[in-house]
């Protein structure tokens, strides 16, 4: 047995559970096991505070979340892990390629209410233990910007690109600090639990953060317009589809989304987190180049921003 597996084992025994009856599911960051009617979650890295700052945090998430209860908390040989009640769901990314177009709205929707409901707790009762920055870039202004200056030292981007790019990044720098609320920070279908047609809880609070809510929408609609295929691992905007249901369920994810984005600073926010997402994958191109690189996802979508005029995400802007 590994060492995470010895501890999964010791934890599970002490509440009257056997390891060989527990079931191994998804995590990045975490080790997770599913065994009868509990969830373990075993960080991966020792010296770590991100659970116990997450089930601290769960204490202020509205009920309608559907954050599960938690069991008991702690830490052992450096590793912290979370032992919670296990909700009776599948993960939302299993089923989400198989919903029609008209179940994904519904989804949609539900996904935004219990957002909504995150946005809703009062920063007071979080602030002390909830970081300020997403997990996918420092947020430091001179950094990012310094990033799109190399980008055209190296001639991956002209001048004109550059410019339009740190422009978005200045103005997305100025609003930073306005509007702020608790956002989940990782909205992804593998953070949600679906059942019977319904989205029932909204999982994996550990990278939230206290953020204006485009942070939140930014991947709302990311994960309501942007198609994945994962053999090619390339996002493609559904925007431009001309079958009548796909441009029924796109029109109707602009009117859902196109109040929190109403004024410029909504929009220099929205536009902002989506060029700093594409630039962590980009960097991590860099660092170990795959092909060329006009067929890298990350580059495309900073291309298609540098042109100006909200790139691929024009029509949800503008339309």
């Amino acid at each position: 047995m590994t060492e995470h597996e010895i501890i999964a084992d010791n934890i599970f025994k002490q509440y009257g559970m056997n390891f060989t009856t527990a079931e191994k599911a998804g995590g990045w960051t975490n080790a997770v096991w599913l065994n009868g009617s509990y969830a373990l979650r075993l960080s991966m890295q020792k010296n770590s505070n991100r659970i116990r700052r997450e089930i601290k945090r769960a204490e202020a998430l509205p009920v309608s979340v559907g954050f599960p209860k938690n069991i008991a908390v702690g830490v052992t040989n450096g590793y912290e892990w979370s032992l919670s009640e296990r909700i009776d769901g599948v993960p939302l990314s299993g089923i989400w390629c198989g919903l029609n177009w008209l179940e994904k709205e519904s989804v949609v929707k539900q996904i935004l209410s219990m957002a909504n409901s995150v946005h809703s707790v009062p920063i007071d009762e979080i602030e002390s233990i909830t970081p300020r920055s997403a997990w996918y870039n420092s947020f430091d202004k001179d950094s990012t910007i310094s990033d799109i200056e190399r980008y055209v030292a190296q001639k991956i981007f002209t001048p004109k690109q550059g410019r339009n790019l740190c422009d978005i990044l200045e103005r997305f720098y100025k609003n930073i600090k306005s509007s702020l609320v608790l956002c989940h920070g990782d909205i992804t279908t593998d953070n949600l639990l679906w059942r019977d047609g319904n989205v029932i809880s909204l999982l994996d609070f550990e990278h939230s953060v206290i953020a204006p809510r485009q942070l939140d929408i930014h991947s709302l609609v990311n994960l309501a317009l942007i198609q994945y295929d994962e053999t090619s691992e390339k996002h493609t905007p559904l925007f431009g589809e001309k079958n009548l249901e796909t441009e029924a369920y796109i029109n109707s994810m602009i009117s859902l989304f196109r109040p929190y984005l109403s004024t410029q600073s909504d929009k220099d926010l929205f536009v902002g987190y989506n060029v700093l997402f594409r630039q962590h994958f980009f960097e991590s191109w860099l660092a170990n180049p795959k092909g060329e690189i006009s067929k890298c996802d990350a580059y495309n979508a900073l291309k298609s921003f540098s042109d100006g005029d909200g790139g691929y995400l024009q029509p949800l802007l503008f339309a």
